[in-house]
């Protein structure tokens, strides 16, 4: 027996050790499935389940963590409650296809639960320890966050009183979801079906669920979807701002600093109102940096609070793994240069955590990035340097990232108490704007991962003249957003960066409402006529694609019609979507002329193809007639309704196969004919 190991303790190990060998031999499957012999997998998930053990008492993490509360009764309760929901939700089957093998025994499954529901609970009980550790947040004057509730909810309801628009793609698939999840039963399954969402869908459930049960109560309306979000993840988000403010309140005027972030990023109220519930994800990346800057706070407290949050954040929404990986980078430089050894503690908790809770919550979505050429899969959206500039200045303004910029370098270069974190900053925004762009130009959502960070350096930290110049500078951000301006239908259009933030809160207003009433109304018509009709919508811009329709009468909170018509979804970027063969089988085609895309013909042929041999009347388009009339868009393309008069040939899909194929040979599995 390993010295210092009780008969109590060494008990526990071995009732452990089974349901952590159950479930790393499932996690093993997972990945290794195929890959190696299962004879092999089984003993790696027994070494790996005896070796985390192993280092779990060589570190006293047992006595240590899982310990909160003085009274052995409250440890118990909270770690059965965690252990019964680690336990129910554990999606481990979900990352494995066990089907007809011994893995699919319900042995194995009782197993994978049991060790899922221990892991859960040694999570929340180590997640409480170092809460009490760390200590309550300071989050400023008492009526701060009262007033940033007011300020948000208000400029929710002027959004939503002078909007009229259809919201499509990032702007409506939340809500989508969330009224879908409204409708469906509310039970243990459903919910567990959410959870496994994480392991399959980039877009998972998790930030609709909390929306749904609000929708269960108040309605599926586009209102109720967005004070959700404004309640439940813009607040939370501003909340953070204030704690990281309230720790470094300095001078009379400190204790408003939560405030004077909150104006100097009205991007992040914006966001949140238009319909991105990446704002949650947001949230959570500025506690992570609340928790791990906090002076005087236990290092491995902050390290494991931050790691936590960092995994939950990209959790959340999938891009925040590019956050994650900065920080933690920023966060090795930081300890590297301040050689203080409670630093040295807080870095090692942070890689920890992040690597156990990365590994437990997210194994399949981490081990799908590490394999995947996303920098040639995101090809279409690589839209140079220009395009990132004029988005960082349309949602921050030009004059807030130079004095984010030049307050950040002057505070590190001064040596004060806070250089350090100052320069973690630094670092953390230049290693993510790298890590983005060898990916992908940033989209408006991007913005987000940007927020915490900036925030740090934008604290006052050098007396009142530069409290003063913030004060100024975020009451400019947030008034002139309030005036109404006309907004650019997509970042090519934007002439110049913008000094102040370039975008307003008067909700978007589409002049071609009543033309895409009559289209809808036009098919829903036809769909009277033959019950089981269906179209498809060959488009992708910013004014038509295969959202459009569906989600029209929702945005303006319209009643649904009584004769629907059923709509196939149609893939649009080339690389990343799989040809939609499905439309081909339409009854209806909706295209446009010119070809509605919005990352350019020779990035969406998937779209194009189709569109131009239906527009032209040949090959694959003869099997096509038009019918009127013609409809028009607010920038005067028009958009016609074509009957499919008899079945898209064999040869003709072959042609399609043909043409994409040699465009990307590399993606040709994409592009096969069925």
């Amino acid at each position: 027996m390993a010295s210092g190991l009780t008969k109590r303790g060494a008990a526990g190990y071995l009732a452990a050790l089974l349901p952590l060998w159950g479930l790393g031999l499932v996690r093993l499957w997972a990945i290794l499935g195929g890959r190696l012999p299962g004879r092999l997998i089984a003993p790696l998930a027994l070494l790996l389940a005896v070796g985390a053990l192993a280092l779990c008492h060589r570190l006293g993490l047992a006595r240590r963590l899982l310990r909160p509360f003085r009274a052995p009764a409250a440890n118990l309760a909270v770690g059965g409650a965690a252990l019964l929901l680690g336990g129910g939700l554990d999606v481990s089957y979900a990352m494995a296809d066990a089907t007809g093998t011994l893995l699919d025994h319900p042995a194995f499954h009782l197993l994978s639960a049991l060790g899922s529901g221990l892991v859960f609970a040694a999570l929340a009980l180590s997640l409480i320890t170092a809460a009490r550790a760390w200590g309550k947040p300071k989050t400023g004057a008492r009526w701060q966050m009262l007033g940033l509730f007011f300020l948000a909810n208000a400029l929710a309801v002027f959004y939503l009183r002078t909007s009229a628009t259809v919201y499509v793609w990032d702007n409506a698939g939340y809500w989508m979801v969330a009224r879908s999840l409204a409708e469906a039963p509310l039970s243990l399954h459903g919910l567990r079906e959410v959870v496994a969402t994480t392991v399959s869908l980039d877009y998972n459930y998790l930030l609709a669920l909390p929306i749904s049960l609000l929708m269960r109560v108040f309605g599926g309306g586009r209102g109720v979807f967005v004070l959700g979000v404004v309640e439940l993840y813009l607040l939370p988000a501003l909340w953070g701002l204030c704690a990281l403010a309230g720790d470094r309140a300095e001078g009379p005027g400190g204790r408003w600093n939560g405030l004077l972030l909150a104006l100097l990023f009205p991007c992040l109220t914006y966001l949140a109102l238009v319909g991105f519930v990446d704002v949650a994800a947001c949230a959570v990346a500025i506690w992570a940096v609340v928790f791990y800057t906090r002076p005087k706070a236990p290092g491995w407290a902050r390290g494991l609070l931050a790691g936590f949050c960092l995994v939950f954040s990209f959790l959340l929404r999938r891009y925040f793994l590019f956050f994650a990986a900065a920080f933690g980078g920023a966060a090795l430089v930081q300890a590297a240069a301040q050689r203080d050894r409670d630093q040295a503690k807080a870095l090692l908790a942070l890689a920890g955590t992040g690597a156990a809770c990365g590994v437990f919550c997210a194994q399949s979505f981490l081990w799908d990035k590490l394999t995947t050429n996303y920098s040639d899969l995101y090809a279409a959206y690589d839209l140079g340097l220009r395009s990132d500039l004029l988005l960082f200045c349309r949602y921050f303004g030009g004059a807030v990232l130079l004095a984010a910029l030049v307050w950040g370098i002057w505070g590190f270069s001064t040596r004060d108490g806070r250089r350090h974190e100052l320069g973690l900053a630094l670092v953390q925004l230049a290693a993510c704007f790298f890590l983005v762009t060898r990916v992908q130009s940033h989209g408006q959502q991007h913005m987000l991962l940007y927020v915490p960070c900036l925030a740090l350096l934008l604290l006052p930290h050098h007396g009142a003249a530069q409290r003063a110049a913030a004060l100024v500078l975020g009451i400019v951000c947030t008034a002139v957003p309030l005036l109404p301006r006309e907004q650019p239908a997509s970042i090519a259009d934007i002439p110049a960066p913008d000094a102040v933030p370039g975008f307003t809160f008067h909700g978007p207003r589409r002049t071609d409402v009543d033309q895409l009433l009559a289209l809808s109304d036009r098919l829903d018509g036809l769909a009277a006529q033959d019950p089981d009709a269906t179209a498809a919508v060959c488009a992708s811009s910013f004014l038509l694609n295969s959202e459009t329709l569906t989600n029209l009468r929702p945005s303006l909170d319209l009643p649904p019609s009584p004769t629907p018509m059923r709509y196939y979804y149609v893939n649009s970027v080339d690389k990343r979507d799989p040809f939609s063969w499905l439309m081909l089988e339409a009854d209806y085609l909706v295209v446009g002329d010119p070809v509605q895309v919005h990352l350019g013909e020779e990035n969406q042929q998937i779209i194009a193809l189709v569109n131009r041999a239906v527009l032209s009347g040949e090959g694959l388009g003869t099997a096509y007639e038009r019918l009127s009339p013609a409809f028009t868009l607010q920038d005067g393309s028009k958009i016609y309704v074509y009957h499919r008069t008899r079945a898209v040939t064999q040869e003709e899909r072959e042609w399609i196969s043909r043409q994409l194929t040699a465009r990307y040979p590399a993606y040709q599995a994409l592009y096969q004919a069925p």
